[in-house]
């Protein structure tokens, strides 16, 4: 039996059978039906769609539903995995006393008025100070935006340069991407989301590292995870942070 779980919904078609079993705890759970004529295994894959179990026409329906039952427990957490990354996070609202996330802390937001036409922000020991013209709170966002931008370039690019280890890097940038944290391109340029710098500076080092073995393995084969397993010996616990909590780092 083979499984695997997407947090994206592969490029599969399912049949029109939708079943549905009840486990001896009361829960239900609810799949889509594949057949391939080629497959010699039942596949349980989990996707935003939901389960779908794939398998040749020659296996019986209770043959699947068995499989199903046989993997509940793996079943029924992933699922709530892809339920919880489905569900939006809302920005919190940027008000005077808002806690922001800060290199894995809270950062208190203090709100000010800018003494001219300039919105600023500027980081002080008692929390981040954003100063934004009279009548203009439309500015607050996207000045408090601007400095995570900048203090990311600069806290990412020192990374870099310490864990590298010697290999030349190309460019450092700070993107807004909406769904990786990070990229590296066949020309060794490394790019970031500049959200990185609300998590811990461990997890940041390791989105570093990722990115600096893809300058030597271009996939996530077993060699490329080795080679990170190398710099980072718990770079598992790093990544499972991310999957946990990235989803709530905004602003």
């Amino acid at each position: 039996m083979q499984f695997d779980f997407f947090s994206h919904p592969p490029v599969n078609k399912t049949d029109s059978r939708i079943l549905s079993i009840r486990l001896h705890d009361g829960a239900a759970i609810t799949f889509s039906v594949r057949r391939n004529a080629r497959a010699t295994r039942i596949r349980l894959t989990i996707n935003q769609s939901g389960l779908v179990v794939s398998a040749s026409p020659r296996v019986p329906i209770a043959e699947l539903e068995d499989a199903v039952r046989s993997k509940s427990d793996w079943i029924l957490r992933h699922l709530k995995t892809v339920e919880l990354a489905a569900a939006k996070p809302v920005s919190p609202a940027l008000v005077h006393g808002t806690e922001l996330s800060y290199l894995g802390g809270k950062l208190r937001l203090h709100v000010g008025a800018a003494p001219g036409a300039r919105a600023s922000a500027v980081l002080r020991p008692d929390g981040l100070h954003a100063f934004i013209p009279a009548n203009r709170p439309e500015l607050l966002r996207p000045v408090v935006e601007a400095w995570y931008r900048e203090i990311a370039k600069s806290f990412i690019t020192a990374r870099v340069t310490a864990l590298a280890a010697g290999r030349k890097v190309g460019r450092v940038t700070i993107k807004d991407q909406k769904t990786r944290w990070g990229s590296c391109s066949s020309a060794g340029n490394l790019n970031f989301n500049w959200r990185l710098v609300m998590t811990p500076p461990e997890v940041i080092d390791y989105l570093v590292i990722h990115e600096l073995t893809h300058m030597d393995v271009l996939d996530h084969s077993e060699r490329f995870w080795r080679k990170v397993a190398a710099a980072c010996p718990d770079y598992k616990e790093r990544r499972a942070w991310l999957k946990s909590h990235g989803r709530t780092l905004k602003i």
